[in-house]
């Protein structure tokens, strides 16, 4: 780009900094209540993890009777397993309604350095321009 730089130009430049950071902070949370459950070994351990206001939470464990045949340490690994599934499951659920749009803003904040690196390098040759013609009057 050549040309001054006018105070519009300095504006516009402003304006997209600023939008492409509001829109970055701006992506709505993702709604609570989200659930996720999940099922481990044919039934024998569930578990609902749930995101409510104070994060991801475990609403409810369910044992099916038949789990008490399962070795103690069995047990409770399949136990662990299970609510580990469920919390992540909601924890994923939870990020993907939350996370800006990284494309998107990535392209948008090239294109305002592009559009900056233009406009300062047309002020940059103005400001050269208008030494050298001072340069000229002083000598001259």
């Amino acid at each position: 780009m050549s040309g001054d730089l006018g105070a519009g130009d300095f504006d516009r430049l402003i304006e997209a900094a600023r939008a492409a950071v509001e829109s970055a902070r701006s992506t709505p949370p993702a709604p609570a209540g989200a659930e996720y459950e999940a099922e481990g070994r044919d039934g024998l351990v569930r578990a609902t993890a749930v995101l409510s206001a104070d994060g991801v939470r475990l609403r409810s464990l369910d044992l099916n009777p038949r789990a008490r045949r399962l070795e103690s340490a069995d047990l409770a690994a399949l136990i662990l397993r299970t609510v580990n599934e469920a919390l992540d499951g909601v924890a994923g659920e939870a990020r993907k309604g939350s996370a800006p749009d990284l494309a998107t803003l990535s392209a948008e904040l090239r294109d305002l350095q592009d559009f900056s690196a233009d406009r300062f390098g047309a002020f940059a040759g103005t400001i050269t321009d208008l030494l050298r013609q001072l340069e000229r009057r002083i000598d001259g």
